[in-house]
């Protein structure tokens, strides 16, 4: 019973983990941030 609470809760604490990672990588996409905010032409 023990093993299988602790398995459970690791298993459940990695796919929370990958799913965060992933949403990180996706909501820092670097190539995005030109389209939504472009560099400035003129420096001040």
């Amino acid at each position: 019973m023990f093993i299988t609470t602790v398995l459970g809760f690791t298993v459940v604490l990695l796919i929370s983990m990958a799913f965060f990672i992933h949403y990180l990588q996706v909501g820092l996409d670097s190539k995005s941030s030109v389209t939504v905010d472009p560099k400035p032409n003129e420096k001040f």
